[in-house]
């Protein structure tokens, strides 16, 4: 975790140059004495920094006690990415590609552990093989299983399938665990070259997985903080209930702007308002209002190192785990309608093509006018109901004006070639008795996007600003595709009879114009799933890099400081260059704003592994319901060993292992990615609808298995479908690599 205080030592770009330039490995004692710190309050922040330094596996100590830059001895840091099988990968913090770590290196760690590797070689598939030379880190101690009893011995089977090792428990170490529980257990002593890690067991969750336990098995599974210290628990009571007259001073009054807040049914914390009203030219002037959360979570504080370490609020159905306290989340730093709270405003004046003329930041005091939802919205300014228009009748008009400029503001979102994607996310509907009643596709109206385009506008007017101003902060960068992704987009699309630019030429505008041509396609869901796929993953950075996806050149996260970490510094950087603060005078300097970001991006990849693990949990759940029973597929993966199918109304994905196929001999055709019959000559490939049924479902594997359903179509009905489904013709040569031949299926 970086910190945010300054040391009263050298900073980590001068000391790191010192050993840059030395000829010799040196202790703690020895490097703050040659940097001129002879102190014991010098040595020990130089020994502070050393440490730091060895965490993030930059730096390497000997058996002596001597420090040496890591890059210097070719070693990499990185983390521990762990497989099933046995073996893993070494997954570098910068720079290199994967590293390839065999079975009797992997014994020593887990996945999620950091390490520092030495690359010894090329394996049989030619990649660089390494050796673990240093333990940096290792993952959260806490780990999600089920207990088991073997031969006399306990033993925790992890549910994460990348703890490719089970845990050994002794004897007395079980609590009241009984076999076949899920439960929680605590690493006592890690992994060794010639011993399993040995745990013991601090909670036992249950044995039926139902929403509430597939939620706790994720926030234990994943480490997500939940509980909160005495300390912040201290710290939120002294904050204020409301707004306090002497924090109104020297700020902006936006008491009397009707601003109003759009939100889902269910949302409970408002942190962001919005008004317009038209200008000369057919432009709009725009008032985004967010949450000041900056003005009440100080740095160094228990608080804000807490709010750090979650580093984003974690929605599950039913449930949220906060970045912030209730008290600050659904309270004071809430835009509830009718009381004062402060805020970080940004008007912009934007013109009739949709472009942003001039913005500026502020602090102001507002009283949101109302508290709306999306779909009240829409139902009044897109389908004009009477009774939704009756009920939004005090802020109609600038509903009406909010409308108005979302149209200019998505037409130059389309020029800009900007992607959208319909989305893929699914909500789960239940009972009177707590069960899944149904899982539904969650559906978006122009009111979702006219607050996604104003929020997009604030956020390109704050990465501006803080470009300008030149203070350190966190920027959402999202790069272009990676090659080895656009080559097997390119050979998909050619599949189905699309092409796409060579790499070096490809824009976003192209990915929407296959988007586009998608809609009309009954594989149209199959095409925008595997584009969204291709993407890169967007991260936080200390530089301004862009925004592919959204086609823009600075773009940082403004809008939600009560739910993310970076909008949070975003605010302050804000305030700080408002304030008319210089750059070498703020609290964070560049490297600690570049910690920050990787800490932020992996926890928002933990908060999207954790929500995506749960639904997954909750659709085994919901399918157990429906066992035996039919539905309508499409095929969204083909391997070897059989296909993938999703159930076009749920989106819920499956496994028709090729021992429920027809009986025949299969072959892989990896090129186009089909399995064919060799008597019959029927295949399977990407997009074919198919009919399936519910064979068997495993909640705690979150695996549902399906086999095909109905009478099989002939091969010449196939090829009709599917030509029916291309509309237009194959590509001759489908752009990326050629796959290998056809290998030889398993016989049913």
């Amino acid at each position: 975790m970086p910190k945010t205080t300054k040391l009263k030592a050298p900073g980590a770009p001068q000391l790191l140059g010192f050993l840059q330039t030395s000829a010799k490995l040196m202790k703690a004692e020895e490097i703050a004495d040659e940097l001129g710190y002879k102190t014991a309050e010098g040595i020990e922040a130089v020994r502070a920094l050393l440490d730091q330094l060895m965490q993030q596996g930059r730096l390497l100590r000997n058996r002596r006690g001597g420090y040496g830059l890591a890059d210097k001895m070719d070693l990499i840091a990185g983390s521990i990415i762990a497989n099933s099988e046995g073996f893993g990968f070494l997954k570098p913090d910068e720079g290199v590609g994967d590293i390839y770590l065999p079975p009797f290196q992997m014994k020593q760690v887990l996945h999620g552990d950091r390490a520092l590797v030495s690359v010894v070689g090329r394996d049989k598939k030619d990649r660089p093989e390494g050796a673990i030379v240093s333990i940096l880190s290792r993952r959260s101690p806490r780990i999600v299983g089920r207990y088991l009893e073997e031969a006399g011995f306990g033993v925790v089977a992890p549910d994460d399938t990348r703890i490719h090792q089970d845990l050994l428990i002794p004897k007395g170490q079980e609590g009241d665990a009984k076999p076949g529980d899920v439960v929680v257990a605590e690493i006592t002593e890690p992994p060794a070259q010639h011993r399993q890690p040995v745990a013991k067991i601090v909670r036992v969750l249950g044995e039926e997985v139902g929403t509430s336990l597939a939620i706790d098995m994720a926030i234990e599974t994943h480490g997500i903080p939940h509980e909160w210290s005495d300390k912040v628990i201290a710290e939120t009571a002294r904050i204020p209930d409301a707004v306090r007259p002497a924090q109104r001073r020297d700020r902006e009054d936006l008491r009397e702007l009707p601003l109003v807040t759009i939100d889902g049914e269910d949302a409970r914390d408002f942190d962001d308002a919005v008004w317009c009203e038209p200008t000369r030219g057919g432009g709009y002037k725009l008032y985004v209002a967010i949450a000041d959360v900056a003005s009440y979570v100080y740095p160094g504080t228990a608080l804000d190192d807490e709010a750090q370490l979650r580093g984003t609020s974690v929605y599950f159905p039913n449930r949220v785990v906060p970045m912030l306290p209730e008290k600050l989340s659904n309270g004071i730093c809430s835009l509830k309608p009718e009381v004062e709270r402060l805020c970080l405003a940004c008007e912009l004046r934007i013109d009739a093509k949709g472009e942003t003329t001039r913005s500026r930041f502020f602090a102001g005091v507002m009283r949101s006018a109302a508290r709306l939802t999306y779909n009240q919205v829409w139902s009044a300014v897109g389908l004009r109901r009477p009774e939704a228009l009756e009920r939004v009748k005090a802020v109609l008009p600038q509903l009406e004006n909010l409308y108005g400029l979302y149209k200019i503001l998505s037409a130059r979102r389309a020029e800009r070639g900007a992607l959208d994607f319909e989305g893929q996310e699914v909500r789960f509907d239940y009972d009177e008795d707590g069960n899944i009643d149904a899982v539904k596709m969650y559906e978006r109206n122009d009111a979702h996007k006219l607050i996604e385009e104003c929020m997009i506008a604030a956020n390109v007017a704050a990465a501006k600003f803080l470009k300008r101003s030149r203070i350190p902060a966190l920027y959402r960068v999202h790069p272009r595709p990676p090659t080895h992704k656009y080559e097997e987009l390119a050979d998909f699309l050619g599949t189905v009879g699309m092409l796409i630019p060579a790499y070096e030429d490809l824009k976003p505008e192209d990915l929407m114009v296959v988007l586009k041509k998608a809609k009309s396609r009954p594989d149209a869901a199959l095409i925008e799933a595997v584009v969204l796929r291709s993407q890169s993953l967007a991260t936080y950075t200390a530089a301004c890099d862009g925004h592919f996806g959204l086609a823009l050149g600075a773009y940082a996260h403004f809008t939600s400081p009560i739910r993310r970490y970076p909008d949070l510094l975003v605010h302050r950087a804000i305030h700080y260059a408002l304030g008319q603060g210089t750059p070498s005078d703020y609290q964070y300097n560049p490297t600690q704003m570049s910690e920050l970001g990787r800490h932020c991006s992996a926890t928002e990849r933990r908060a999207d592994e954790a929500t995506r693990d749960v639904a997954d949990r909750l659709k085994c759940a919901y399918m157990e319901r429906h066992l035996g029973e039919e539905f309508e597929g499409v095929v969204t993966g083909v391997a070897s060993f059989g296909l993938f199918v999703e159930i076009l109304e749920t989106r819920i994905t499956g496994m028709v292992h090729v021992t429920q196929l027809p009986n025949d001999y299969y072959h892989y055709d990896q090129r186009h990615r089909r399995l064919v019959g060799e008597r019959t000559g029927v295949g399977f490939q990407l997009a074919d609808k198919v009919r399936i049924k519910v064979l068997r479902v495993d909640a705690m594997d979150r695996k549902i298995d399906f086999r095909l359903a109905g009478d099989l179509p002939t091969r010449a009905e196939q090829q009709t479908q599917r030509d029916g489904s291309s509309r237009g013709p194959k590509p001759d040569k489908p752009r990326g690599k050629s796959g290998g031949g056809g290998k030889r299926g398993r016989r049913r």
